[in-house]
């Protein structure tokens, strides 16, 4: 009983989630986990570091050196997933960050996009209001299962 009473309930947990972790067991199973202990999912980096906003290819990768080492990694396994989210955000006449961070809010999760300007907060806050829709959740998942190199996992972070 004292035990009991000296416990803090865990209320979030926090991890990379996002279309390029997801065909990761360990991150399908986080919901459930979540779910039998009462606390919420919170995702960080549901864009991946940039990679699912659509303005980023193999002739046109990021500024930073070690964003173009691991975007040159990732890219070529992403290409059917980023064309499934383009595809999907035209249908919806969303960008493909809205849409990106939408599928994350479909999963039950509490999404934490970055932005580094008041440009990509505004189109970050356009992923809510909206919902996806099964068949576009249903293709999205699909395509993330189908990525050849998800996003490595944050060195910090336990298993």
């Amino acid at each position: 009983q004292e035990e009991k009473e000296n416990e803090v309930p865990l209320a979030i947990a926090q991890i990379q989630y996002s279309l390029m972790t997801y065909g990761q067991e360990q991150t399908q199973d986080m919901n459930s986990v979540c779910d039998d202990v009462n606390c919420r999912l919170v995702s960080y980096s549901p864009l991946c570091l940039g990679l699912l906003t659509g303005k980023y290819t193999l002739d046109n990768l990021p500024k930073s050196k070690a964003r173009q080492q691991l975007f040159r990694e990732l890219l070529p396994g992403a290409q059917d997933l980023l064309s499934t989210l383009e595809v999907v955000a035209k249908e919806y006449n969303r960008s493909q960050s809205q849409v990106a961070i939408n599928w994350c809010m479909s999963k039950g999760t509490v999404p934490i996009p970055g932005a580094r300007n008041a440009a990509q907060a505004k189109e970050n806050l356009g992923a809510t209001g909206w919902s996806l829709k099964s068949d576009a959740i249903l293709a999205l998942d699909m395509a993330a299962k189908q990525v050849g190199k998800p996003m490595i996992q944050n060195i910090f972070q336990t298993k």
